[in-house]
């Protein structure tokens, strides 16, 4: 899938689950892992085939809130907006950096430069960042997760 300028809400990042559990609140799914391509399997490309073999051991689960009526072992289709995956992935690596940054600036300017408070401060501010995005993701977790796109793929 390529990401474009003016990216609109019908755009979603998609996979193939199998519904392993009926729950009072959906379904419990888990991610059908691809092999990757011939390129993968040289070793040579994206990747994808190193991540799929060391993530062998445990594949991906995720709660679906939905009423269809499906059974265990069917397979379906989930997705996640591509605005969504952005959004995340912008607030993880820019919500610590950010904290850390303005934290070791504001440190070298009102210590003198090259204090050892600084990178000091720098850690400091790393680590609220993080705690920061563990707040964050407590409450905004439920917009971040797949949702039930077709109960049975081609």
């Amino acid at each position: 899938m390529s990401l474009s300028v003016g990216m609109r809400a019908e755009h979603w990042l998609e996979a193939t689950a199998r519904v392993d559990e009926r729950l009072p609140e959906g379904i419990r799914v888990s991610v059908l892992t691809q092999s990757g391509c011939a390129g993968c399997a040289s070793r040579r490309g994206c990747g994808t085939g190193l991540l799929a073999t060391r993530r062998k051991a445990r594949p991906r689960q995720f709660t679906i809130a939905t009423s269809a009526d499906l059974t265990v072992g069917q397979t379906v289709r989930i997705g996640l907006p591509a605005r969504r995956f952005l959004q995340g992935a912008l607030t993880i690596y820019g919500l610590p950096l950010t904290t850390s940054l303005l934290a070791g600036g504001a440190a070298e300017a009102w210590l003198a430069p090259g204090h050892p408070l600084v990178p000091v401060a720098f850690l400091a501010g790393l680590a609220c960042g993080v705690l920061g995005l563990a707040l964050w993701g407590r409450y905004q977790s439920p917009v971040y997760r797949p949702v039930l796109l077709d109960p049975s793929p081609p």
